[in-house]
């Protein structure tokens, strides 16, 4: 999944950006308020982490111009206020959640977690589809009870499939979703991933978890164990 981080403090962005890449988003930086607001018209992101104090534009007019301009990524701010009458500010601004620094990691990954659930309509963090058992908890999949030993990025495309489970995913869909806007996908790099992870699931049956919808994407579909 792919994150916006809006974060003026350089460091502190970065190593928020190298942990959440090494979980699998995909994360671009920007370190001011209107720089976000041209990421987030051109990228569609899945979850935005917020700062409130940022050169330019407030992460709180952010938020309310992310809301006015119809962006309906879910927005986590992440700050050191923590007054109450802050916290209630940004949630009245759009913010979905609100996240005081200093924080942990983990309890961090799990706030996303938990709103990427929110905007996919997702209960849980384990989803099953017939034979296949995906976690993102742990970022797990097992296949007829075999646990699965996939990549990072092979994850990451079978869980984007996953979560949008049903409905038709482009190669555009993937490619945007998938890697930041600073590093482009060659043609072929796609089809080499699905490749790679249909043989790992099932080498007997290609289609057997992942369709392919002939000039349009790919599709998984959820079916009942």
């Amino acid at each position: 999944m792919k994150i916006l981080l809006v974060e003026d403090d350089k460091p502190l962005s970065m190593v928020m950006k190298k942990g959440l890449e090494q979980s699998g988003y995909a994360v671009d930086w920007v370190k001011d308020g209107p720089s976000s607001l041209e990421m987030a018209e051109v990228y569609s992101y899945d979850v935005i982490i917020l700062d409130i104090v940022l050169p330019g534009i407030d992460g709180f007019e952010v938020a309310v111009k992310l809301r006015e301009r119809k962006i309906r990524s879910p927005i986590l701010m992440l700050t050191a206020r923590y007054q109450e009458a802050d916290r209630v500010r940004g949630l009245d601004s759009g913010a979905d959640d609100y996240l005081v620094k200093p924080f942990s990691y983990p309890e961090l990954y799990a706030r996303i977690r938990a709103l990427i659930r929110r905007a996919t309509r997702t209960e849980t963090n384990r989803i099953v589809i017939g034979p296949l058992v995906l976690d993102s908890t742990f970022r797990t999949v097992t296949y007829n009870g075999l646990l699965i030993a996939l990549t990072s990025k092979e994850y990451s495309i079978l869980e984007y499939l996953i979560i949008n489970r049903n409905g038709i995913v482009t190669r555009e869909m993937l490619e945007e979703h998938l890697w930041d806007s600073e590093h482009g996908t060659f043609s072929n790099v796609i089809d080499v991933l699905l490749s790679r992870i249909r043989r790992k699931l099932c080498p007997e049956d290609k289609e057997a978890i992942i369709h392919t919808v002939k000039g349009l994407g790919y599709v998984v579909k959820n079916e009942k164990p």
